[in-house]
């Protein structure tokens, strides 16, 4: 028999996990929640990459059920705020992006974002929309609204400060142009990682004097390793596993997660109930093997973005090259045109790996080649001037997950 749950029961587990603080306070929200008022809330990125990592399903589970609920949902891309770079959590200024790289990296943005959230019921928007009509008495404007005092006040401005790091006006203005993505879409409710606290409060301020309206901030807890404090997955510093990963490379990039790690990312990047996270921290405080933990992780992580079946065939691709140092059974097989073929039949390796799109640089190739990380034909080439004689069926190898087979035309 199937026991319907109360609305207020829904609302309870609503905000019950990947929740770090709520503002003003969570008895403030639930209340809102419990009315049967219809709310806005918004999640906002900003496409620096051409990926969404991992950890930023911790805000879409968050989305999800309270989408669930009914309420609208809006996940806002920021194109134009990528090409300011948000400060938060950097001791040093971002790249500046051009319009073209924002572009590029935005093209998948949206397909990654639907493998949690509902397709019908998901708005995106883009904040050009309105900043890109903005002129600079509009931003003098907002200016005034805000004084140095409350910007500099940032820790990590504070500390930049007392290194003698730069930072840029540009940087400054960050917080407040995000603040106000609050105002042109009149949300109800702001989600993001603790990290965007700063940035989300000023949005609450600038709805508080533009709309007198009271904004609710949720935030996430970030995806951290308990031993070190570091980020596990970062887009700026390239070590993530992304959304839109094949099967197969996310379930050995889990695989490949530190041991300390586990308990924290299946709290965070899986929806697992209470009953089964509390199964996984006995298994964890009882010594049982790391790695079969870890494979249960994997094999959760990749069900969720890929399906079941493509789940238990990354699996069991895992054991077979992993555990049983067997060949991979799809192995991505990339074609030489002839012409090209004649001229590389025998080619340098490290030129093969660039043939072979390993590495986009001789430099990076050379670094694998003296790390002894390229096999050919199971064979390890450690010289970087090693010459080899190219064909068909030929498997070049790099690391214990990159595999491709080679087909002269």
């Amino acid at each position: 028999m199937v026991i319907k749950k109360s609305q207020e029961q829904k609302i309870k587990e609503a905000l019950s996990k990947h929740i770090d603080s709520i503002y003003p306070s969570k008895e403030a929200l639930e209340n809102v929640l419990k009315s049967g008022k219809k709310l806005t809330i918004y999640w906002g990125i900003d496409p620096t990459s051409p990926h969404i990592h991992l950890a930023h399903a911790t805000n879409l589970f968050v989305l999800r059920r309270l989408q669930n609920l009914g309420h609208r949902i809006i996940v806002l891309i920021g194109d134009f705020t990528a090409r300011i770079g948000d400060p938060s959590g950097r001791d040093k200024g971002r790249i500046v992006l051009n319009e073209k790289d924002v572009e590029k990296n935005l093209k998948n943005y949206k397909k990654m974002v639907l493998k949690i959230l509902n397709s019908q019921k998901t708005l995106f928007k883009f904040n050009s929309e309105w900043w890109g009509k903005m002129s600079a008495a509009d931003l003098l404007a907002l200016d005034d609204l805000v004084t140095h005092q409350q910007i500099i006040e940032r820790e990590m401005f504070q500390k930049r400060i007392t290194e003698k790091n730069p930072v840029s006006v540009r940087e400054m203005q960050y917080p407040l142009i995000q603040g106000y993505d609050s105002v042109a879409l009149k949300t109800d409710i702001e989600i993001g990682g603790t990290d965007q606290l700063f940035n989300m409060l000023m949005g609450r301020e600038l709805e508080k004097v533009l709309l007198k309206k009271e904004k609710f901030v949720i935030t996430t807890p970030l995806l951290e390793n308990p031993n070190t404090g570091r980020k596990i997955m970062s887009k700026s510093e390239g070590n993530y596993i992304s959304m839109d990963d094949k099967p197969a490379d996310m379930f050995g990039k889990v695989m490949a997660l530190p041991d300390e790690v586990i308990l924290i990312c299946f709290k965070l990047l899986t929806d697992l109930d209470e009953k089964r996270l509390v199964e996984i921290e006995i298994r964890v405080m009882a010594d049982e093997n790391p790695r079969d933990i870890k494979a249960d992780l994997a094999l959760e992580i990749v069900k969720l973005y890929n399906g079941e079946t493509k789940a238990r065939q990354a699996a069991e691709e895992f054991e077979r090259v992993f555990k049983k140092h067997e060949l991979p059974k799809n192995i991505e097989e990339v074609p030489i045109p002839k012409e090209v073929s004649i001229t590389i039949k025998e080619r340098n390796i490290v030129e093969l790996l660039m043939q072979l799109h390993f590495t986009p640089s001789r430099s990076q190739a050379r670094r694998l080649v003296l790390a002894n990380a390229v096999k050919v034909d199971n064979k390890v080439i450690n010289d970087p001037n090693v010459r080899i004689n190219v064909v068909s069926g030929m498997i070049v190898q790099v690391g214990k997950r990159h595999f491709k087979k080679i087909k002269v035309k």
